[in-house]
């Protein structure tokens, strides 16, 4: 395994490197960067000041299970009542504002169905179980110490012999299609293995608070002989705070526990350690080598906002538009979009309508259409049979929609890209990143398809319609603010250095066929009104530090009302 390379100008003060085991190698929906985690491993680095910050702190929690912790806390290791903790943990200190609102109504929620039903039989472990490695000379990561720590609520039997570790998780554990997909391949996860092992061996430390992390863990002698032998079953168990759900995906004895974690969970672990592999995307927005990532592309003046002390974040047209809503219509809710930025559950899945669903599912047919036949044009007899439900990738189209769903796919045949001779290469759903170091903002733009037509690329957003006549659009771009965000980035060095011929494509596809409309990136007008519609999705946003509800028609269809509380002077109440 080769040594992990350390950024430039960087100190290393402690020589430890510390990993929570477990949520270390977990899967990431949005991709996680390989590099971070190593880089956030090695506790004491020092990085070089550049011309931003490296890190600016955001007062606001930004962890929709961080109160809910804290709560939790306060019950089972200083025996508070629960609307006490509750209090406490949601009320505003010296180094945080108040939670907002509809956090506090989540964290309370959360905090009932957690305590739904709890194991019996153990008690609550006021301390962290850490598998410490110390090493009698430096190795080749420059490490003398490792710790490996694990994430989640650490639980034991009066005798020691039972150890669980309950994982919290913001999100139901069943329903239609998650329950098979999530025990598949449990046996081989290497985050689960990680964190077993921990579990089984470590032993109780204290570690340090944020203020000294790079400080060695600390063990905690004082609790009894029981804490500290080895147990003979070690079990993980994830606790749903939205249903109160709970199930076990690991329970072993320490031998098990040992093999898997050779199997399957130490080969991930050094690697994931040694990573030199950068990723630019979510993982940014609290990075702090963000500043010098040789892989995120800058881009000042992208958001046309010229403003460098607020917290570093992402940002994306979907931000934008949960912010300020559709262009002429009352809906903005900058509520709507903190909350939907801290991921918060939408328990009815009301952001999942029919229509959402067929979308999702058009695209993914014809990109696995794509990706399974590169080069050949699609045509409209490679659509699916719309006469009954049919499925792509996890989107299951209900039967009313079926065959508007199938006609969309045919549609498609039209315009395929790969019915020109030139196509060389095609990409679905690639994430450009960019960072806008004038408003110190990360942006994030999610293609539909990236296509290389000669030696540039063609960015094209693929939409459906299904009305019969669409009426044509009067402001494409105010309209459709993808393509806004799309034209101001087809022209930079983040779609490759020959942007000569690259242009910005529309596609809609609807009952009766599809329509292509072609956007030159470099017409003065055209730029000049992305930059306008870009500039009036982001500069509310940067500026707010509140996020306060605008209740209106629009709650009506917004996932997030369920913990909305705009009434509320103290988020502490009900």
């Amino acid at each position: 395994m080769p040594a992990w390379t350390p950024p430039r100008e960087s100190t290393w003060t402690s020589g430890l490197i510390r990993v929570f085991a477990g949520s270390f190698l977990r899967p990431n929906a949005h991709g996680s960067c390989p590099y971070k985690g190593a880089l956030k491993a090695r506790t004491g680095i020092r990085l070089a000041q550049g011309p931003l910050p490296a890190y600016k702190a955001d007062p606001r929690e930004g962890f929709n299970l961080g109160p809910l912790g804290e709560t939790l806390d306060l019950i089972e290791y200083e025996h508070a009542e629960p609307e006490e903790a509750l209090r406490r943990a949601l009320a505003a200190t010296r180094e945080r504002p108040r939670a907002d609102p509809g956090l506090a109504s989540w964290t309370r929620s959360a905090l009932e169905r957690y305590l739904e039903n709890s194991t019996p039989g153990l008690r609550p472990i006021p301390y962290s179980w850490v598998l410490v490695t110390r090493l009698k000379k430096t190795d080749g990561r420059g490490a003398r110490r490792y710790e490996q720590c694990v994430w989640g609520r650490p639980y034991a039997s009066a005798d020691g012999r039972v150890r669980e570790l309950r994982v919290p998780v913001a999100r139901a554990l069943s329903g239609p299609g998650r329950e098979a997909a999530e025990h598949i391949g449990h046996a081989e996860r290497a985050d689960l293995a990680a964190a077993a092992q921990v579990v089984a061996f470590g032993e109780p430390h204290r570690l340090p608070n944020r203020f000294h992390w790079s400080d060695a863990a600390q063990p905690v002698r004082d609790i009894g002989e029981a804490a500290w032998r080895e147990p003979e079953e070690v079990r993980i168990t994830e606790v749903s705070c939205l249903d109160g759900e709970r199930r076990e995906v690991l329970a072993e004895g320490p031998e098990d526990v040992a093999r898997r974690y050779a199997a399957h969970g130490l080969p991930k672990l050094t690697a994931a350690v040694s990573a030199g592999v950068f990723l630019p995307g979510h993982d940014c927005e609290d990075c702090k080598y963000a500043p010098s990532c040789p892989a995120l592309p800058r881009l000042g003046g992208l958001l046309a906002i010229e403003e460098r002390n607020r917290p570093r974040r992402t940002w994306s047209i979907t931000n934008g538009r949960s912010y300020a809503g559709r262009p002429d219509r009352d809906e903005s809710c900058p509520a709507r979009e903190r909350l939907r930025r801290l991921r918060l559950p939408d328990p009815e899945a009301r952001a999942l309508t029919p229509h959402v669903v067929r979308g999702h599912a058009v695209h993914t047919w014809i990109q696995q259409r794509h990706e399974a036949h590169p080069g050949v044009a699609c045509r409209p007899d490679d659509a699916p049979d719309g006469r009954t439900s049919w499925s792509a990738g996890r989107w299951t189209v209900p039967p009313e929609q079926a065959d508007l769903g199938a006609r969309m796919v045919a549609a498609h045949a039209r315009h395929c890209p790969y019915g020109l001779s030139t196509v060389s290469e095609l990409v679905h759903e690639r994430t450009l990143v960019v960072h806008d170091t004038a408003a110190d903002v990360v942006v994030l733009a999610k293609t539909d398809t990236l296509y290389l037509d000669g030696t540039s690329w063609v960015y094209r957003e693929t939409k459906t319609d299904a009305r019969s006549d669409p009426p044509p659009e009067t402001d494409l771009l105010r309209e459709r603010p993808q393509l806004a965000l799309a034209v101001l980035l087809s022209t930079s060095p983040v779609l490759g250095e020959d942007v000569s011929a690259t242009r910005v494509e529309l596609e809609v596809l609807g009952p009766h066929g599809a329509r292509l409309t072609v956007i030159d990136p470099f017409d003065t007008e055209i730029r000049a009104s992305a930059r306008r519609v870009v500039r009036s999705l982001a500069s509310d946003w940067h500026a707010d530090t509140t996020a306060i509800a605008r209740p209106g028609p629009h709650c009506k269809t917004c996932e997030m009302s369920v913990w909305c509380r705009p009434g509320l002077p103290d988020p502490t109440k009900g």
